[in-house]
């Protein structure tokens, strides 16, 4: 309710020297205060806080009737009067000088820098010239201990035990003088027998005087305290009467609560007691304990040394004499504590503390706390005197909520705060993601509901903890300080405020403020009963000075604030109290009258407005005085409730000093249709103790129960709400029930604002901030800071409906809350709640809650995750407990399985691992990871794959006993608990954090452009979501630098046995979770789901590729290629390509293309000039779209024909001949392409396939030839199509997976993802890299088959790919020849066995020998084994042909790529017998006998037979 805020100011007091300041007191209008010191009194003016006048008495004085100790005002504020020492009344007038005008003159400097430009440097406040005089002395018997001030006179008690009774003249009302001896104490009121205090030596050391409570609150010397009340208010000695505060024994200070009506008695223990007066005995009954626990304050600050309320009654600053104050609400919730404050390490509370209070005094509106603070002398630490030290006057300043005085702002959901300058506003308008939008999304699915809380007031609940500071402009302030009413809309757009005359209006879209143009109308009124917005006016309750009338006025908000626009209607007696509901206003006079009117905007402009008055009820009697009355409320809430209650029929609620009283309307028989004329009936009190009022604003038929709710907070009691219980439909069996319930339960904040639909509260809370650890500074005390706090309730509702086995109730507003985003939360707190405390209690629990609220919560989706997330919060200890009414672990984790809960499942992993042997666990655990394989829940199944692996195999029969159960379960006791790896099991719940790169199995080193890599044993991995590529440095040792993002090799491995490249660890476990993942690997492939399987092998370190290698005759087999094209275009989201012209454009040819024109080569011939890089450093070396390194310029002495550019002559072999290699320096280069632009598809191969600038290097022989080839123009055209493609990622993905497979030389798959690319270069790479050994002749059979299927496909069902495969249809033909090739290598293998069963002695003649010319497609790309691998003989082989091959040419200029094209083109073009394929080797003579060369030539044949087995060497055809 009150919030310190900013730093304590300290007052400069002059001319202190020795004294010490005793009291800092205002008057009652709160504009002038007091400073009293040993021998000074000071007049100070309030706003602007300056000192006006002093007087300061002679040392002779001081010395003859002792130092100041108290002082008073009289009411009017014409006198004070000063006590001192010795007994004696000082008695001063304080008037005005006439012939001044004002005290202070502003004066501008003569520098123009420094005169004033701002309306801010210019104070508007006129501090009266006020002269003090001592009018005269009165000695008083005994000591004076107490004064306090009553009507016309002063109450003077005295420690000879009597109260004296003076008036401001100094002379003495004997006939009113009171005497403790004569005074009847009793318990009550109704006792008849009253008892006086006989004791000796006891008087009154304190009291206090509320002419609301009708009496005077009294703490006697011996510690007791007394209320002292009489018939009458003049208080008569013969009829007062004393009422015992009971089981008071230790009393220090007393203050009284007008408003409220309590009584509060500061005690020696640190505590203070608080009394109401009971109306039915007239006894004093304790309303509630001041009680500091031991969470804020570990420790007793000492006895209470003084007590004050606000001037609203709405809080109340307790300081304690051993140093601190405190500052708490009405019925005792703390706000704030200055004990609990950063003072710095340099600071110990307990010796010295900074803050030592000897007096505090309130100002105006409570907006600044004026406290005397003393500092003892730290020249004797043991010997400390109370009197020797520094004192200084310190004003803290204090911002509040605008429901102490305006309670009808308890309509908004906005939490707004007002100081005396300035508003603090938070509207929440930016929302903190506090849950995800996974969250919301599994929420959607499990309820079925939209997500609908992005809107409406969770904007508020949620939001930003920043406060808007909304400065009052001092044009306004200047004159009409304090600021006593705030209001704002329902929007949150506007705001007003009303000062001491006037108002003001601030927009907070505009960020302008609007005020009276005419100054003399703004002081014309007063706001005197609250301010209020409806619609786009601004209502109030004020009194008329220069009509001197009461009434209610209303300004339109967007016209200028003047009298023109102005509504008003007169009411007969000032408005104390205003509020509304819709479009019906209630006001509440100070005679007692509730008037109800009706506003009614008519059409034609702001200035049509009609007001009606409907009914006025007298409520005197209901109030003690109308002062009283804390806040009127309309409503339409009712006693009775159901489904289709009367909703027109208001009802009224009074706050009664802390009594809600609610008056209900009897319709009896009239017709309301007729009349809204109502009678009340006798008004009931709903409860007590009541500080704050919510009603809802409007019900909302989803929501029922929170939006026709009534919540009350009640300080110390904490949190009631009224809460509705709407009958079943057709249900007659509980007619007994009540229609309404009042559930109480605790708060950790104090609320401010109730957002009903969404279950929140939301509050403020003070921090503090330490400047500088300096004591000399002025800034060594802390800096107080404001904070937005807010609380979910409804898991409290939720409990107090299940403990009164109102179960259906609550599941009715459990299902009415499912769509907010923490309903989750709410149900593990409610578990998490009474788990704590009822398997904590140390009694035994006859009726145990937790069963009835684990049923509860098993009515919602959520359960299982509710226990998991409950039970991971709580300790081990208490599991048992839990689970014992939840269900077994392992019964919830098989049905988080069968619910597809996986991620909760994993939660329960933490549970079975510490109550089950390590075996169970790694059961569960193993089945979690199929279903999370099967689900694509690639990080649970990563960090599961690690808690499995990291499961010890001698712990695996181990049994668990992580806990010791209480002996109140019944259990066996456990053996003693063994420490689960935490690190391990952290794992399953993913708060740890691992690496995320993953190692790849290639053979290609990647480059990137003018980036260097630095690490060779780097990996390099792929994003968590599968979309992109991305780098991650790992170094061998761990110990690499993380920090620098460069480019890294990847590590390179050679294909094993085995389907993992990880060090043989020789354990099962290791085996078996190897096989599960590659049973999951080869579901994926055969299920056509490539963009799962790269997913899968990327988050799981999964050796992909050599993996294939090992599946490539099995699961990498495609049976259907047409239905795996198609998988792959709904798996990545790959559109169709969608023609732009007729089929037939793209098959045309020139007109004036012929077979030898240099103009036009022929396509194939433009295809043998590209292929894959042989990796050597060139400066044009680039690496293009497809995935590929092409070179873009001629090696240095390359020659070239003049006109013609050299295009640098390479294989068309995805990986290269083997026996062409240079040293092993010399890498194919494969990498992913990162795009950066949105390029064609094409890759710079096929740009150049179809380039028209020149003619390439063309063979002179070629036997292949396209049946239709497209001119260049055509291809252009085709290579435009490519634009209709999928997204940049997917892209990505597919041509990495296209690295992946060709590596593999799984084709069949290198060559459907071709064809979804549509990239030409890559189709090629793919067929020609079927004449490899290793692919069978049923493989190239399958390619070829799957080939056609896709062109005939694309003739018949997907015209859009028709151009594509018709440029690439060729390819056909080189699939048929090498399947012929394969065919006959096949039988002259077979040849070769029948040869081998031959005996020796039978001689063979030459033509039994297969005679086949070598294959020109065979002898372009010699057998590589899948990882580039090739053995020393097949290098000796092919370099050894390659050398002849080159002999007279000139081949010192030319370069490796070049001599092998050349020796490509004369091994194509030769032809020889079968004999001359051995003639590389060895030259054998021809006379030689034909047996001896039959042997000779069975023997090498098997020699190349082996080579070509072990992965290289020539392909004998």
């Amino acid at each position: 309710m009150y919030f310190p805020i900013g730093w304590p100011k300290e007052l400069n007091v002059p001319e202190l020297g020795q004294s010490r300041i005793r009291k800092v007191v205002c008057n009652r209008d709160k504009i002038l205060f007091a400073i009293l010191t040993d021998n000074t009194l000071y007049i100070w003016f309030c706003k602007p806080c300056v000192p006006i006048v002093f007087h300061q008495r002679l040392h002779e004085s001081v010395d003859a009737i002792g130092k100041n100790v108290l002082v008073e005002w009289r009411p009017d504020s014409s006198m004070l009067v000063v006590a001192t020492v010795k007994g004696y009344l000082l008695l001063y007038k304080l008037g005005v000088i006439a012939d001044q005008k004002s005290l202070y003159e502003q004066i501008d400097s003569p520098n123009p820098n420094l005169r004033r430009d701002s309306a801010e440097l210019f104070i508007k406040e006129v501090v009266p010239p006020l002269h003090l005089s001592l009018d005269s002395e009165t000695p008083v018997e005994g000591e004076i201990t107490s004064i306090v001030c009553i009507r016309d006179e002063l109450m003077i008690a005295s420690s000879c035990g009597r109260v004296f009774r003076y008036r401001w003249d100094g002379s003495l009302n004997r006939d009113y003088c009171l005497d403790l001896k004569r005074v009847p104490f009793c318990v009550d009121q109704q006792v008849s027998k009253a008892v006086p205090i006989l004791e000796e030596n006891v008087y009154v050391a304190d009291i206090e005087y509320s002419p609301l409570v009708g009496g005077f609150a009294v703490v006697l010397s011996d510690g007791r305290a007394a209320f002292l009340t009489a018939t009458s208010l003049r208080f008569d000695p013969n009829q007062v009467q004393g009422i015992w505060a009971q089981n008071i024994e230790d009393a220090t200070c007393a203050s009284v609560n007008h408003k409220y009506r309590l009584i509060v008695f500061g005690r020696s223990n640190s505590q203070c007691a608080v009394y109401c007066i009971d109306e039915s005995t007239g006894g004093l009954e304790v309303s509630h304990h001041i009680v500091l626990l031991s969470k804020d304050y570990p420790g007793l600050p000492g006895p209470v040394h003084c007590v004050r309320w606000t001037p609203d009654g709405c809080a109340m600053a307790v300081a304690w004499a051993n140093g601190g104050f405190s500052l708490w609400s009405t019925f005792g919730a703390l706000l704030s504590c200055s004990l609990g404050w950063d003072y710095g390490l340099h600071v110990e509370l307990t010796r010295s503390n900074p803050l030592q209070i000897q007096s505090m005094e309130w100002s105006a509106e409570g907006y600044q706390l004026w406290m005397v603070n003393h500092q003892p002398s730290k020249s004797d630490d043991e010997n400390l005197s109370t009197e020797a030290g520094e004192d200084s006057v310190i004003q803290l300043d204090f911002v509040k909520s605008a429901l102490t005085v305006n309670p009808c702002m308890s309509h908004q959901g906005h939490l707004y705060l007002q100081g005396e300058d300035r508003l603090y506003v938070n509207l929440g308008e930016s929302w903190t993601k506090m849950y995800s939008e996974q969250s919301r999304e599994q929420l959607s699915s499990l309820y079925g509901i939209a997500d609908t809380t992005s809107t409406g007031s969770l904007n508020t609940m949620m939001g930003n903890k920043q406060w808007i500071v909304v400065q009052i402009p001092s044009a306004y302030l200047g004159t009409n300080w304090p600021i006593r009413y705030t209001a704002i809309d329902v929007e949150g757009q506007n705001i007003t405020v009303a000062g001491r005359t006037g108002l003001a209006h601030y927009s907070m879209v505009t960020r302008k403020w609007k005020l009276f143009g005419n100054e003399t109308q703004e002081k014309d009124f007063v706001v005197t009963g609250g301010v209020l917005w409806w619609k786009e006016h601004i209502v109030m309750g004020c009194y008329s000075i220069i009509d001197s009338r009461d009434e209610i006025r209303i300004y339109p908000r967007d016209t200028r604030l003047d009298n023109m626009f102005l509504k008003s209607v007169r009411v007969h007696a000032q408005v104390l109290l205003l509020n509304r509901l819709k479009d019906r206003f209630v006001i509440f006079c100070a005679t007692g009258q509730i008037t109800i009117y009706n506003f009614i905007l008519k059409e034609g402009g702001p200035g049509n407005l009609e007001i009606v008055k409907l009914q006025s009820i007298d409520a005197s009697a209901l109030c003690v005085h109308p002062a009283c009355v804390v806040s009127v409320t309309l409503t339409a809430l009712r006693t009775e409730t159901g489904r289709h209650v009367l909703k027109d029929v208001e009802s009224i609620m009074l706050n009664v000093s802390g009594r809600l009283l609610m008056v209900q309307r009897d319709p009896g028989h009239r017709d309301l249709r007729e009349s809204d004329m109502f009678q009340c009936a006798h008004p009931t009190v709903l409860a007590s103790c009541v500080e704050n009022v919510w009603v809802p604003r409007k019900t909302r038929r989803e929501k029922p129960h929170l939006t026709e709710a009534l919540w009350l907070f009640c300080g110390a009691h904490g949190m009631r709400v009224w809460l509705p219980l709407f009958p079943r439909d057709g249900d007659k069996a509980h007619t007994f029930m009540s229609k309404r319930i009042m559930l109480p339960f605790q708060l950790r904040i104090y609320p401010l604002a109730i957002l009903f639909e969404d279950a929140i509260l939301l509050g403020a809370e003070n921090d503090t901030m330490l400047y500088t650890s300096d004591a000399n500074s002025p800034f060594s005390l802390p800096f107080c800071v404001l904070e937005k706090t807010s609380q979910v309730y409804l898991h409290q509702i939720l409990r107090q409906l299940i403990r009164r086995n109102l179960g259906y109730h609550a599941w009715e507003i459990a299902r009415s809350c499912t769509n907010l985003p923490y309903f989750p939360h709410s149900l593990e707190l409610l578990l998490h709640e009474v788990l704590e405390e009822e398997a904590t209690s140390k009694d035994p629990i006859p009726d145990a809650l937790l069963p009835s609220v684990i049923e509860f919560i098993q009515e919602f989706p959520v359960y299982l995750q509710t226990v998991v997330q409950c039970a991971r919060k709580t300790e081990i200890a208490l599991w048992p407990y839990l689970f014992s009414a939840a269900g077994k672990p392992k019964d919830l984790f098989q049905e988080c399985l069968a619910r597809k809960q996986l991620d909760t499942a994993a939660s329960y992993l933490i549970i079975l691992q510490n109550l089950e042997p390590s075996s169970v666990s790694r059961q569960y655990a193993t089945l979690l990871l199929d279903s999370s394989l099967d689900h694509c829940k690639w990080e649970l199944s990563k960090d599961l794959v690690r808690f499995l692996r990291a499961i010890d195999p001698n712990d695996v029969e181990s049994p668990r006993a992580s806990f010791i159960l209480p002996s109140k379960y019944g259990m066996n006791p456990q053996t003693p608990p063994v420490s689960p790896n935490e690190e391990d099991l952290s794992l399953v719940l993913g708060t740890m954090q691992v690496s995320r790169g993953r190692s790849y199995s290639t053979t290609t080193t990647p480059k990137v452009q003018q980036v260097e890599s630095i690490n060779s044993n780097s990996t390099v991995g792929v994003t968590a979501s599968g979309n992109s590529l991305r780098s991650a440095s790992t170094s061998s040792s761990g110990t690499g630098d993380g920090s620098k993002a460069v480019p890294i090799r990847r590590k390179k491995s050679v294909p094993t046995g085995r389907g993992d490249a990880r060090e043989p660890s020789g354990s099962a476990e290791e085996f078996f979770i190897d096989v599960i993942l590659q049973r999951h690997a080869r579901r994926l492939l055969s299920a056509h789901r490539l963009s799962d399987l790269g997913h899968f092998a990327a988050h799981l370190d999964f050796l992909l590729v050599t993996w294939l290698v090992r599946e490539r005759e099995r699961a990498a087999q495609v049976d259907d290629f047409v239905a795996a094209l198609k998988t792959l275009h709904a798996d990545f989201n790959w559109p169709y390509p969608v023609l732009q012209h007729p089929v037939a454009f793209y098959l045309q040819r020139k007109p004036s293309a012929t077979g030898s024109s240099p103009a036009s080569p022929t396509v194939e011939s433009r295809m043998k000039s590209l292929s894959v890089d042989i990796v050597e450093t060139h400066a044009g070396s680039r690496v293009d779209s497809s995935g590929y390194r092409s070179c873009t310029g001629p090696q240095e002495g390359a020659t070239s024909p003049p006109g013609n550019p050299v295009y640098m002559p390479h294989f068309s072999s995805a990986v290269g001949m083997a026996g062409d290699y240079l040293p092993s320096s010399i890498e194919a280069q494969l990498m992913p392409h990162l795009l950066q632009d949105e390029r064609s598809l094409l890759s710079e191969e096929s740009s150049l396939w179809g380039d028209d600038r020149g003619e390439s290097f063309v063979s002179e022989a070629a036997d292949t030839r396209w049946a239709d080839v497209p001119s260049t123009a055509v291809l252009e055209q085709l290579s435009q199509e490519l634009s209709n493609k999928g997204s940049q990622k997917s892209e990505v993905q597919l041509r990495y997976l296209l690295q992946l497979f060709m590596e593999a030389m799984c084709l069949e798959w290198a060559l459907i993802i071709s064809v979804l690319l549509r990239d030409a270069m890559a189709v090629l790479r793919a067929t020609n890299a079927v004449q490899s050994a290793d692919q069978s002749y049923e493989a190239v059979l399958r390619l070829r088959e799957g080939f056609l299927a896709l062109f005939h496909w694309s003739s018949s069902e997907c015209l859009g790919y028709k151009p594509f495969m018709s440029a690439v249809q060729g390819q056909a033909a080189v699939l048929a020849k090498v399947l012929s090739n394969k065919e006959k290598l096949l039988q002259c293998q077979q040849q070769a066995a029948v040869r081998r069963q031959t005996p020796p002695q039978q001689s063979l003649s030459p033509s039994a020998l297969c005679s086949v010319p070598v294959s020109t497609s065979l002898s372009n790309s010699s057998p590589v084994s899948p990882l580039g691998t090739r053995s020393r003989h097949a290098s000796s082989n092919q370099d050894s042909a390659a050398s002849r091959a080159a002999t007279g040419s000139n081949s010192g200029s030319l370069g490796r790529s070049e001599r092998d094209v050349i020796r490509q083109d004369s091994l194509e073009h030769k032809s020889t017998k079968s004999d001359s394929v051995f003639s590389g080797e060895e030259n054998l003579n021809s006379d030689q006998p034909i047996e001896t060369r039959s042997v000779n030539e069975m023997s090498k044949y098997e020699e190349l037979e082996k080579e070509n087995a072990e992965g290289s060497g020539c392909v004998i055809t």
